[in-house]
């Protein structure tokens, strides 16, 4: 699934809304002009404080 950020009104959905759909239907929306596909980032991996600077 693919998650794609809509700029114009698709499917009684208003623009701003992010829909998770597969990537074919994702690529014809890109294509057509109506939304762009969101890349997901992984989240930031926190390290334990266990060094000289720790508290």
């Amino acid at each position: 699934m693919t998650k794609v950020l809509l700029h114009k009104t698709y499917k009684a959905r208003k623009p701003g809304t992010i829909l998770d759909i597969p990537q074919l239907e994702a690529d014809s929306l890109v294509a057509l002009g109506l939304g762009q596909i969101i890349k997901e980032e992984a989240p930031a991996s926190k390290k334990a404080g266990k060094g000289a600077d720790a508290e």
